[in-house]
């Protein structure tokens, strides 16, 4: 047996630029920006996407004092800043948190970086880099509004808490208030590198699946009319206007608007009447079919997403059954990511200023999501509410034994729990 190498194409490429001093993300150096086209125009791409950000943010965090924390100078409270990495994790792979510190060596400010807008400074002889370029049209989608101009890139050291290394950026930066303060960035291929999504293995059916949806716009706004030739027979001496009235007529008939409707034609003795030659084709609407319906599993696939989280019939008719079970199995698929998000807020929060008063516990878990519908807790509890009132009013348990009881025995959530037993105590 003979084995050959197979080649793929390779998704992303980087390589130095000398101009501008930085990693390019992608042959054009727009990898980011071709990522948001492309989810952008597909309808299942777009749904997955979102889906998969809300299932990282889950319900926030669950120390609610530090949930509602303001922690930058815009006014954002940690939950914005949580939400808004989900959502960037989601998207792109990775998220970037732009961090101050102050003479204290402690954090003051924690804010939320657009992903897209970061690039990797070059590297030096020894393949290393210590900085990260910020601007906000590296793909050069804007360039009809502003024009690409190098002045407005900005400079930021990558993450470091050691105080002599931020002393000495302080200092070649010319004091704290010339220092622009570090960047924490975060890609799901490691340290240093720039990320590829999760789904990078079904961008090309995102963009099949943009094609399926313009071959579907096309033909319904052109009547599902056959393509082909339209031969017009020269005839008598005005036949270049009479070509060129038709030509208008044609046209005018050519969307949807103006289906099933009669196009007059007054022929003169001896003209010879116009012909509709139509190309020959297989017919091709049973393959359209079968893509339309295989594309969006195969994009889902990607996220290993249930089908019912992106509003697709299952045959339980979206039953609460049906969607609490994959609540439960996608909060369990994206268990790894959440817990990547907490280990990143507790590495940059745990140096900042306050953070004893609005987090004295370091509790930076996230809560999972679940599917509220409109049931009692009695109704979800079923048979076991008894076993459960025994639990509360068993004045042999402490109360922290209940809540483990409750927790970890019942599967009660945290909030349930405090409501419940706040109920008896009163």
């Amino acid at each position: 047996m003979k084995l050959e190498a197979l080649k793929t194409e390779k998704q992303l490429r980087t390589r130095n630029d000398r101009i501008y001093h930085i990693q390019v993300y992608g042959d054009q150096n727009d990898y980011p920006q071709k990522l948001q086209e492309v989810v952008g125009a597909s309808i299942t791409g777009g749904a997955c996407v979102e889906q998969y950000g809300r299932f990282l943010f889950g319900r926030g965090f669950r120390q609610r004092e530090f949930f509602k924390a303001i922690v930058n100078e815009r006014g954002d409270r940690a939950d914005d800043v949580l939400n808004a990495v989900a959502n960037d994790y989601a998207q792109f792979g990775g998220f970037a948190l732009h961090v101050n510190w102050n003479a204290l060596y402690e954090i003051t400010s924690v804010s939320h970086v657009p992903f897209e807008w970061l690039r990797f400074e070059e590297l030096d002889d020894n393949y290393e880099f210590h900085r990260i370029a910020l601007h906000k049209d590296w793909g050069r989608r804007y360039t009809n509004l502003r024009r690409f101009r190098s002045q407005d890139i900005v400079w930021f050291d990558l993450f470091d808490p050691d105080h002599s290394t931020i002393s000495q950026e302080v200092e070649k930066a010319g004091g704290w208030e010339a220092w622009n303060g570090q960047i924490f960035y975060f890609s799901r291929r490691g340290p240093k590198s720039y990320p590829l999504p999760v789904y990078d293995s079904a961008i090309t059916d995102m963009s099949a699946e943009e094609g399926l949806s313009n071959l579907s716009y096309r033909n319904i706004r052109n009547g599902y009319q056959p393509s082909g030739m339209f031969i017009d027979h020269c005839n008598g001496a005005n036949s270049k206007e009479q070509s060129d009235e038709r030509k208008k007529e044609l046209t005018a008939f050519q969307h949807d608007t103006q289906a099933a409707k009669i196009l007059y034609v007054n022929l003169e003795d001896g003209d010879e009447a116009p012909e509709f030659k139509p190309w020959e084709t297989n017919n091709t609407d049973q393959k359209f079919k079968q893509s339309d319906n295989k594309v969006p599993d195969r994009i889902g696939a990607a996220f290993c997403q249930p089908p019912i989280l992106r509003a697709k019939d299952v045959g339980s008719n979206f039953g609460a059954t049906a969607m609490r079970e994959a609540y439960d199995y996608y909060n369990s698929q994206t268990e790894s990511e959440r817990l990547a998000l907490e280990r990143v807020m507790h590495e940059v929060f745990q140096y900042f200023a306050g953070i004893a008063t609005i987090n004295p516990d370091e509790d930076y878990s996230i809560l999972p999501k679940r599917y509220d519908v409109t049931e009692t807790l009695a109704e979800k509890l079923g048979d076991r509410t008894d076993k459960v009132l025994e639990v509360l009013f068993d004045e042999s348990k402490s109360e922290k034994a209940k809540r483990v009881v409750l927790g970890k025995i019942f599967g009660l959530e945290d909030e349930d729990i405090e409501e419940l037993l706040q109920g008896i105590q009163q």
